[in-house]
């Protein structure tokens, strides 16, 4: 199909989309009032205090931005939840056809949700905007082996390696790589939240503002997850006790995150029964072991280069840490590096007290909580004073983290990218050389991991503190698939029913 051809195919899909999406807006200002007198029935809403910042896929660095990106594009590959091995998705097949070139087939007539056909153009297009921009947080320096890009053909992508990286398809199963529309995105700007979100995803956004985001079942999407639910809200409360007074209200359908400890407590206690059911009819999925909460060290704090410091800090936390490496326990490749419990001494050898900053997000459950108990901890060393500071660059931050993918260098990543510099050349090293040993040869592999690792807990410059449940409460007359998380365990819209 010709760029002209794309075009006016474009136009008679929107003046369609208009017709049926009538009170809804592609701008981001909301859908339009309804008449007064008009009867509407609630949409089906999900809820969650995670916010979603970010539109543009290139340059999303949290969770719930990941998540949008899971629910409104595509990428080459996808993968199961907390599973290792890769799925097309927009791809029919992708394999190596040489040792350095990466080669993918997409499905035939792809479309964005736009009308414009996908092709191996926008393809190339996307993955190179994103390896582009580099933003830094994101995934973009996964596909840092990239030389160039080849499309002989609409519907092939050939990616050419400037070394060995078996890891590549995973970095194409992240959300930088996910596939966006040439004609409509800047290859050198990130797209403002207030301009159309175009994908090829399951669902495309009828209407986005800061707390509420509107979203259609795509018709033409072709993947492994199409949409199971004609229309829904994902909505953004500002706290837990929002969520439970909508919950008890009856104007939530299904909550992922955002309620806090005491919360989930109450509602665990309700649903001990055969059914797993609260006292309001919700059901409760427990996700095991997904919750990852870890310590990041900024890369410019002045503090950060005193090893002292770095390791008065850890055993500080010693006590609280139920997290024994940055690779949370049952992602392969895990091993325990740093020590649980036991009695600690953190050694202060400076002479004057130090001022550190302490960051954390104020929408995670229980955010400020967990970071005021960390700052009890770290000034009962008597060497230090912490200021908190919500939403704000800090010296140390509390990172509430999903990785891009279930794999052991995904959740490397924040240190491989930072590692101190005496260490630098030496988790470059040991990161490279993993990239290109072959899939077979699990031995090798797992012992780079561990030197990754291990390496990690000298270095301390992220820190495990936590792994723990999630919850996920489904109201009545809702279904959520087992299978409906992306490969990091982000909340797939698309598994959600009726019942």
């Amino acid at each position: 199909m010709t760029r002209p051809e794309r075009r006016t195919r474009a136009l008679a899909t929107l003046a369609a989309a208009g017709v049926l999406l009538t009170g809804c807006s592609l701008t981001g200002r909301g859908p339009e009032p309804t008449p007064t007198g008009s009867p509407t029935a609630r949409p089906f809403t999900v809820m969650s205090t995670d916010a979603v910042r970010v539109t543009d896929p290139a340059a999303m660095t949290d969770a719930s931005s990941a998540m949008l990106a899971l629910n409104v594009f595509q990428r080459l590959m996808t993968a199961a939840p907390g599973e290792s091995v890769l799925k097309p998705d927009a791809a029919r097949d992708c394999i190596f056809t040489a040792a350095t070139t990466y080669t993918c087939t997409l499905n035939e007539d792809e479309t964005f949700h736009n009308g414009h056909a996908l092709t191996s153009s926008d393809v190339k297009f996307s993955v190179e905007r994103a390896a582009r921009l580099n933003v830094a947080g994101s995934s973009a320096p996964l596909l840092s082996s990239l030389r160039r890009i080849e499309t002989p053909d609409p519907l092939t992508v050939r990616f050419l390696l400037s070394r060995v990286d078996t890891q590549f398809g995973w970095a194409l199963a992240s959300p930088a790589a996910s596939i966006v529309d040439e004609e409509v995105y800047d290859a050198d700007k990130v797209r403002p939240t207030d301009e159309p979100v175009v994908g090829s995803g399951p669902f495309s956004v009828t209407s986005f503002a800061d707390d509420e985001i509107a979203l259609q079942r795509f018709p033409d999407y072709q993947g492994r997850n199409p949409a199971a639910i004609d229309n829904l809200v994902y909505r953004s409360a500002p706290d837990s006790a929002a969520i439970e007074d909508a919950m008890a209200r009856n104007t939530v359908d299904l909550v992922w995150r955002g309620l806090d400890e005491a919360a989930v407590t109450r509602l665990s206690q309700q649903a001990n029964n055969a059914d797993d059911t609260t006292a309001t009819g919700f059901q409760q999925q427990v996700l095991t072991g997904t919750r990852v909460l870890q310590l990041e060290w900024s890369p410019e704090s002045r503090s950060r280069r005193n090893k002292a410091l770095r390791t008065a800090i850890a055993l500080a936390l010693q006590g609280d840490r139920t997290s024994d490496s940055v690779v949370p326990g049952g992602v392969p490749g895990h091993v325990a590096t740093f020590p649980l419990g036991g009695t600690t001494d953190p050694e202060v050898t400076w002479d004057n007290r130090i001022n550190l900053t302490l960051g954390y997000d104020s929408t995670q459950p229980n955010g400020r909580d967990i970071a005021t108990q960390i700052r009890s901890r770290l000034e009962d060393t008597g060497g230090l004073s912490v200021q908190l500071r919500a939403d704000e660059p800090a010296d140390l931050t509390l990172v509430d983290r999903k990785a891009w993918t279930a794999t052991a260098l995904a959740w490397l990543q924040p240190y491989v990218e930072a590692p101190l510099p005496g260490t630098a050349a030496a988790v470059a090293t040991a990161a490279s050389t993993f990239r290109k040993v072959p899939p077979t040869d699990e031995a090798t592999a797992d012992q780079l991991l561990a030197t990754l690792q291990k390496q990690a807990a000298t270095d301390l410059v992220v820190l495990p503190v936590s792994q723990s449940d999630e919850y996920v409460y489904v109201g009545p007359g809702a279904d959520l698939a087992e299978t409906s998380y992306g490969p990091g365990w982000q909340l797939g819209l698309f598994g959600i029913s009726r019942g």
